[in-house]
């Protein structure tokens, strides 16, 4: 699943300033079975594996950037 240039700049810009700002955020990510979310703290931002960490209520998750449909601040 793959966002458009300008939609993976501002993903990227809400991930980096929550990741520095300690900001919850949620996460809508793609599924087969059907998109799913999560809300957590972003703790690592890896380049190399294209992945997100978020750390939640139920553990940590790594998410792959191409699996990340939107990325919203909680408010």
């Amino acid at each position: 699943m793959s966002n458009s240039n300008r939609e993976i700049k501002m993903i990227a810009n809400v991930m980096t300033n929550a990741l520095l700002s300690q900001q919850f955020i949620t996460v809508k990510i793609y599924n087969e079975t059907g998109d799913e979310q999560i809300t957590g703290l972003i703790t690592k931002i890896n380049q190399e594996i294209r992945s997100v960490k978020i750390s939640h209520e139920n553990g940590t998750d790594w998410v792959p950037f191409d699996d990340i449909l939107t990325v919203e601040l909680v408010v």
